[in-house]
């Protein structure tokens, strides 16, 4: 049976054809669907785009979840061992450094400014006894206002059993310490 579409609803389906975004294509299908004249001719038409458009929103939730998982994942490291302790400082103090010396882990250690973008983390054993030590990313001036990653790393911080302040003090050790506090 033919489905007799008229001209204004042929060229809202060239449109959903030629979208790529996928809520742009979800509302095109949707006016689609509301130019098509209601009949049997049109009954499998109609079924297939509203099919379609189930798809269309499951894939769009999904997508949804998806990001919204990833929020702050990155800066969460799970508590492992008997205590986890943050390293905090500004930047090339030597947390990376110190955090290499003491553990195994596989830590970017470079003289460039900024080099740990997200926590790192590493077991130390001391005396059958392990502590998770957790490098994290520099503190720096406004990292309490939220400058650069400055809010993760205070909650980070906030969330650990212990902390390691570091302060280079070959520069100006007291003024370090007044930022970092």
């Amino acid at each position: 049976m033919p489905t007799n579409l008229p001209a204004e609803a042929k060229r809202k389906w060239a449109e959903v054809s030629a979208a790529r975004n996928p809520a742009e294509k979800l509302r095109l299908m949707e006016e689609f669907l509301s130019l098509v004249p209601k009949h049997k001719g049109t009954a499998k038409l109609c079924a297939q785009v509203k099919k379609q458009m189930a798809i269309l929103r499951r894939e769009l939730e999904e997508k949804k979840h998806r990001k919204a998982g990833r929020g702050g994942s990155r800066f969460f490291i799970e508590k492992e061992g008997a205590a986890q302790v943050v390293i905090l400082g500004l930047t090339n103090v030597g947390k990376s450094s110190l955090l290499a010396a003491l553990t195994n882990a596989k830590v970017e250690v470079s003289p460039a400014p900024y080099t740990t973008r997200e926590p790192v983390p590493g077991m130390l054993n001391y005396e059958d006894i392990q502590f998770q030590l957790v490098e994290a990313p520099a503190l720096m001036e406004g990292a309490a206002e939220g400058k650069a990653w400055g809010l993760q790393t205070l909650a980070l911080a906030r969330n650990a059993d212990g902390l390691i302040l570091m302060v280079d003090l070959t520069q100006n050790p007291v003024e370090q310490m007044s930022t970092i506090l």
